[in-house]
């Protein structure tokens, strides 16, 4: 059963923060760091082997129960010290603190009962379950110590939401620049903490989201002084609202990525995760191609990898079909799928040839063949994306440049022509990124 864990958060004392006892999940490098030199000692301990001799103690298990004892009470000393710290979190603590002294103690008295007789399966066992244990606790107690980093960070963010509401109601240059002085400094320790936090995360996509998050906060923030001033002088231009509301709900929206990330959850959904679709089917279809011939029944086998193969040769021809893709290119992809389905009827026709044989040079040919025409695919559909970007994005702030420059010198009608150019441009782009991504 989970525990709500009520952490003081200035203007924000209902927020609460979950914690699960029985999770043991590690998040942190730190969290991993200090415990692994106690998961060390234990491990060494309990696999330590009997001796061979049936009488005696075990010398090197007595300094290994003094090491394991010493760390124990290092944690516990710790632990208190935080505890008296952060009052917030102090009842928790201390309550842990409490469970990893105990845990300690019988973990102590069952390791010497082993020491002296290390030939003992029964106290062995006893040790063994002590162990786990007491590493339990410890680890119990640093990931609560984890969550004081989480709860500073989320006292921060709270700051800046407060900053970004008042933000949302200023009428006067006045209140502007005084709000944004205050967002300024309170997202500038928002962004150090969570460096801190991204560096400490182990999860990678969590890392990605939390990093994004500051790189959008960073950039933003100007971008909301100059939209949020002319919003003030203009407030009657719904332009000028729009452009002061676009940018505030993605300031609001990296905010709120930071917070998710912190609590243990994926910020964003990350749609760019893993293949492209296009990636994946002619993965599927080269898996798919590996048949026992013993099993082969043309009646379901034929249709299946012909409608595998046409949906992905329809994929490959959008991207010939595309207004971005080269002449020379387009013919090259037009070729590598026509020789794509003639490697496959080549290979249904050995499997047809080949009933219920093992091995068949035909047949270890034929699947030769058509992994390396799917592969040619590929490499022809790569350099098609290689050419969309390279085409696309290089000098691609001109048309922009073009468009604000017109705009700082007052020509309207320039302005409308270059924003007709600025448009389609940015659709390119749209459609390159969308192709590179398939």
């Amino acid at each position: 059963m989970s525990e709500n864990i009520t952490l003081g958060m200035g203007s924000h004392p209902d927020l609460t923060l979950k914690w699960n006892p029985k999770n043991l999940e590690i998040k942190t490098r730190s969290v991993e760091k200090n415990l692994e030199p106690l998961v060390m000692q234990v491990t060494t301990l309990v696999s330590s082997k009997s001796p061979q001799k049936k009488k005696g103690k075990s010398k090197r298990a007595h300094v290994l129960v003094a090491a394991v004892e010493k760390a124990t009470a290092n944690f516990v000393e710790k632990g208190e010290i935080i505890a008296m710290e952060n009052p917030d979190i102090k009842n928790e603590m201390l309550t842990t603190v409490d469970e990893v002294r105990k845990t300690g103690e019988v973990m102590s008295t069952s390791a010497r009962d082993f020491a002296n007789d290390p030939c003992s399966s029964v106290k062995r066992g006893n040790m063994v379950r002590a162990s786990r244990n007491l590493l339990s606790a410890v680890t119990r107690l640093l990931i609560l110590a984890d969550m004081i980093d989480v709860h500073l960070l989320m006292k921060k963010l709270r700051r800046v939401e407060d900053d970004l509401e008042y933000l949302k109601s200023v009428s006067s240059q006045a209140e502007l620049m005084d709000g944004m002085d205050r967002f300024g400094k309170s997202s500038a320790d928002l962004m150090t903490q969570a460096a801190k936090r991204q560096y400490e995360l182990k999860d990678p996509l969590l890392r990605d989201d939390l990093a994004a998050a500051r790189a959008v906060l960073k950039k933003h923030s100007m971008m909301l002084l100059t939209a949020s001033k002319a919003y003030v002088r203009h407030p009657e231009l719904a332009a000028a609202k729009a452009n002061r509301d676009y940018v505030l709900r993605q300031v609001c929206e990296a905010v709120n990525t930071i917070s998710d990330v912190a609590q243990g959850r994926n910020g964003s959904i990350n749609c760019f995760e893993g293949n492209g679709e296009l990636s994946s089917a002619l993965d599927d279809f080269d898996d798919r191609i590996m048949i026992n011939p013993s099993a082969f029944d043309e009646s379901t086998a034929r249709p299946s990898l012909e409608e595998r193969l046409e949906s992905i040769i329809s994929g490959a021809a959008l991207m010939a079909d595309s207004s971005c893709t080269r002449d020379e290119r387009r013919e090259k992809i037009v070729a590598e799928c026509n020789a794509v389905r003639q490697a496959l009827q080549d290979l249904l026709t050995e499997y047809m040839n080949n009933p219920g044989v093992k091995q068949s040079p035909g047949l270890d040919g034929a699947i030769d063949l058509m992994c390396q025409k799917t592969k040619d695919l590929r490499r022809q559909l790569r350099k098609a994306v290689v050419d969309h970007v390279s085409d696309s994005f290089v000098e691609s702030t001109g048309p922009l440049y073009s468009l604000v420059g017109a705009a700082k010198e007052g020509k309207e009608r320039e302005v409308e022509d270059l924003s007709v150019i600025f448009t389609d441009h940015t659709n390119k782009l749209v459609e390159v990124a969308n192709l590179a991504c398939s």
